[in-house]
């Protein structure tokens, strides 16, 4: 069974939705082919949260362990993605500081506690990186995605208005993300009408102020971000898959459009709290 777990059920307006709770590529293994008409997901970051779960992402001992996990799980969303559908991916980056000792508690975040980081370690990561290296990560899995047959047809700067401002000094304070708009093919679904209204259609300024989770340390992207990517990528009757689905934003957005969707997550706790919200809709 590819799955620990899974629920179905549809929404008071009758749009249905799933969640599996398991490993991404397991799971994805043994869903339909062609079925999917739009994947927006954001991944765990390399080294930033711990979820306390056995064979999560993010936690690879190396740069090349952490972009091949990522670009195989996508290896199996091109394959049950509708030949016309398109995939959005949020990534953020991660900076190697080689300090050779444990960085403990981040009193930000619960969830940001570690032993000895690989972004700790000495040795550059085995790739050469000097200590206080931006490690480019977004686009070390943008490039292998490419080489896996993706089309890569927009990098899209997500500036993340109104963000916590970083602890740093000697370098400017990160204010964005990388949103991936990548194609299965080069011939699919794109609504551009709707990004005719905004100033700049590539750098979308959305606040990063997600709606609360009760208690549960998902890293959620906010609805607006979301809504987005369903109005230029998504047709009104098509199926919405996200395989780290967190604490559900996907879903709850996709549902609330009357789009169906599909979520896959590994940690129980996130399912429970997903299955729970997504029951009230």
């Amino acid at each position: 069974m590819p799955w620990l777990d899974k629920w179905s059920n549809v929404t008071k307006n009758g749009i249905l939705w799933s969640v599996f709770q398991g490993d991404a590529h397991s799971v994805l293994l043994d869903l339909p082919s062609n079925h999917f008409n739009c994947v927006i997901t954001s991944p765990p970051y390399y080294w930033l949260r711990d979820y306390g779960v056995e064979e999560q992402i993010g936690q690879e001992t190396s740069v090349e362990g952490y972009v091949s996990a990522i670009a195989s799980v996508m290896d199996e969303v091109k394959r049950v993605l509708k030949d016309d559908g398109v995939l959005f991916l949020n990534l953020g980056d991660t900076y190697y500081s080689g300090k050779g000792k444990s960085q403990g508690r981040d009193r930000k975040s619960s969830k940001r506690r570690f032993g000895l980081r690989a972004v700790d370690k000495s040795g550059g990561l085995g790739i050469g990186l000097q200590p206080k290296t931006i490690i480019g990560m977004p686009w070390r899995v943008a490039i292998e995605m490419t080489m896996r047959g993706w089309v890569l047809r927009s990098p899209i700067i997500w500036h993340r208005k109104h963000c916590l401002p970083e602890s740093v000094k000697d370098r400017p304070r990160r204010s964005y993300e990388y949103v991936f708009m990548f194609a299965k093919n080069r011939r699919y679904y794109f609504n551009r009408s709707m990004l005719e209204k905004e100033e700049e259609e590539d750098m979308w300024t959305i606040a990063a102020r997600p709606k609360p989770t009760n208690g549960i340390y998902t890293a959620p992207f906010p609805d607006e971000l979301v809504q987005r990517c369903l109005d230029i990528g998504c047709p009104a009757d098509g199926i919405v898959l996200d395989p780290f689905a967190g604490g559900g934003t996907t879903l709850r957005v996709a549902l609330q459009s009357g789009i169906s969707a599909t979520g896959i997550d590994l940690n129980p706790e996130f399912c429970s709290y997903m299955v729970s919200m997504l029951c009230g809709l």
